[in-house]
């Protein structure tokens, strides 16, 4: 199961504030206001994190490489929530000096039969759920509760399971349903801390068209919900 479900440690945003560039001068212009993006961050042939493409579709080079634990892998993309100061490199173009990192997890959507144990629901506090702006990912927003244990944070199980795919009589719309796979696989449940999910909508199991929905079922400490996401 834990080959298709993403198994994670919840942990605090990572700080880079070591990374900065004593040769970059944001100055007090419109380009040294810290941000915050979702963003697609791209490693190098050393697995340094070089460059970014945020959501609204600006790419971005780093302003020196960072080399981040969970971003393991040589030339790979990763999704993240990076806080970052927008700078002028030394040619005048747009650069991002990094503050900040925080990994979004972005688990595969398997169907329901795949999971021989069932799909479990611990429940998770829903904040927020989202389209990107370019498109490409379904986003949520949750709190997931957390401890310590054996000096650690344990590990959890995040995932998205697809129930069904209805279509609606008469029409050719379809209706995707989706719940959330959460397993707290015993850590305790001592304080919230965020977790972000991004669903590439790449990689659902159809091509959404005009018209059709994906609908995610949640289970929270104050009861099952859904939340719509329009085509």
């Amino acid at each position: 199961m834990r080959t298709i479900l993403k198994t994670f440690i919840l942990a605090a945003a990572l700080s880079l504030a070591a990374c900065e560039n004593g040769a970059y001068d944001t100055g007090d212009g419109a380009l040294s206001a810290m941000r915050a993006d979702f963003v697609e961050a791209h490693t190098d042939a050393e697995a340094r994190m070089v460059s970014v493409e945020t959501d609204g579709g600006e790419r971005l080079p780093l302003t020196s490489p960072v080399a981040v634990a969970w971003m393991d892998r040589p030339d790979t993309t990763y999704r993240a929530l990076l806080y970052y100061d927008k700078v002028a490199d030394a040619g005048g173009s747009p650069a991002a000096r990094p503050v900040t990192l925080k990994q979004v997890l972005v688990p595969r959507v398997v169907s329901a039969a795949a999971l021989k144990g069932g799909t479990k629901t611990d429940p998770v506090t829903f904040v927020s759920s989202w389209t990107g702006a370019n498109g490409k990912y379904l986003n949520l927003e949750l709190l997931v509760k957390v401890g310590q244990v054996d000096g650690g944070y344990g590990s959890q199980t995040i995932g998205i399971v697809c129930d069904s795919i209805v279509a609606t009589p008469g029409d050719s719309r379809r209706r995707v349903h989706l719940s959330l796979y959460h397993d707290q696989n015993n850590v305790p449940e001592y304080y919230s801390t965020e977790a972000y999910v991004s669903i590439p909508v790449a990689g659902l199991p159809v091509s959404p068209a005009e018209g059709d929905e994906v609908i995610i079922r949640l289970n929270t400490y104050g009861g099952i919900i859904t939340r719509t996401f329009e085509f």
